[in-house]
């Protein structure tokens, strides 16, 4: 008999010219799957964008459009330090005043019916601040805007709401303005002031 011959590659291997190949394409898949991961993301906002549900320098609710202003810190008349001690006036007796290390911010707002009709609306209910170093919802304190209900069509109404939280620090997730109206929410930017208020020890 004669000599065999050489085998042949079994079925089922690759060959050694076939490696370059897998991993070219390996490396397109991989390139295909980071566009298409990034087409999806900016697919994605998008479409919160276009439903309303991403934050928003402005909102419309309910045939009522709210338009917040600067925010600022409050100042609390007789709630400094005292005597320079590096202690606030306890809360306990600054009826009103925030509470711990909470913080009073106020946000200018203005309120238009954008209707032809009668807008009624509650500012208590309607209005908290998220975001921050807080992780639940802080609700709101108090506000300028008085004891007006409603609006008539095409009027408007401008004030300030309050709300007491922790200082924000760098890092912290942006505060935001919520409004909840109708069974619908809308999340608004709010531009904080520049300065961040430092931190104090509370008396006892």
């Amino acid at each position: 008999m004669g000599r065999r011959t050489a085998a042949r590659d079994r079925p089922g291997q690759p060959s050694r010219q076939a490696g370059p190949a897998v991993r070219a394409l390996g490396a397109v898949l991989v390139a295909l799957a980071v566009v298409t991961a990034g087409l999806g993301t900016a697919l994605w906002w998008h479409r919160q964008a276009a439903a309303g549900t991403g934050p928003t320098a402005t909102a419309r609710l309910g045939g009522l459009e709210a338009v917040p202003g600067a925010a600022g810190w409050a100042t609390m008349a007789h709630h400094e330090m005292q005597g320079g001690s590096g202690y606030r006036m306890p809360s306990s007796m600054m009826p009103g005043a925030p509470q711990g290390d909470d913080t009073r911010l106020g946000i200018p707002i203005t309120l238009t019916n954008r209707t032809d009709s009668v807008r009624r609306f509650d500012l208590a209910k309607e209005f908290s601040l998220s975001g921050g170093r807080d992780r639940e919802a802080r609700p709101l304190h108090s506000d300028t805007l008085g004891t007006l209900p409603r609006l008539n069509a095409g009027s408007a109404v401008r004030g300030v709401i309050y709300f007491d939280v922790t200082s924000p620090h760098a890092g912290d997730p942006p505060l935001l303005l919520v409004w909840k109206r109708d069974g619908d929410t809308r999340r608004m930017t709010i531009r904080m002031p520049g300065r961040t208020p430092e931190s104090h020890r509370h008396g006892s």
